[in-house]
């Protein structure tokens, strides 16, 4: 990779994006960026008030915002939401500014860790968050690289990242 180049974490709610990420700056020695924080930060507002109050078109308005601010930001490591990849101009502004890795971990994994999260606003059912990862499924296989994280600990994930970097 070039040394300006960005690295953004996609994949489904539960992956691990952010905490492999934490790792993966760690490792590399770049910038952590988690962008729901940012935009969470941002707002004064927890994700799911954002979606209540707003709906997720706004949200996923102030994502490709943030998104876009990070265009000149050199070696950063970004962990991106659940869905961030899965719209075209994120997905499209993400392709241009890095490399985006799709964490791959299996549905019943993401689906366990997910159960009781108050923060996932998209998060009902075990059958509506199927559905909801299979809508998506064709965006994260659209990354440029695949990670299988199934039984890794976050820095073994950051480190099987890195490896494919070089």
């Amino acid at each position: 990779m070039r040394p300006r180049d960005a690295i953004f974490l996609v994949g489904f709610m539960g992956a691990g994006k952010t905490t492999a990420g934490r790792a993966l700056a760690r490792l590399l020695g770049w910038a952590f960026i988690d962008l729901d924080e940012q935009i969470v930060a941002a707002e004064g507002r927890s994700i799911p008030r954002i979606f209540a109050e707003d709906g997720e078109t706004y949200f996923r308005r102030r994502e490709t915002q943030f998104l876009s601010s990070l265009r000149d930001r050199p070696r950063i490591v970004v962990a991106c939401g659940g869905g961030t990849y899965a719209q075209a101009e994120s997905r499209s502004l993400i392709d241009r500014m890095g490399r985006a890795i799709w964490i791959r971990i299996p549905l019943e994994q993401a689906l366990a860790r997910c159960v009781g999260g108050a923060e996932r606003p998209l998060f009902r059912d075990a059958a509506q968050a199927e559905a909801l990862y299979l809508a998506r499924l064709p965006s994260y296989r659209a990354a440029a690289l695949h990670v299988d994280a199934e039984g890794l600990t976050p820095e073994e994930i950051a480190g099987r990242i890195a490896r494919s970097l070089e």
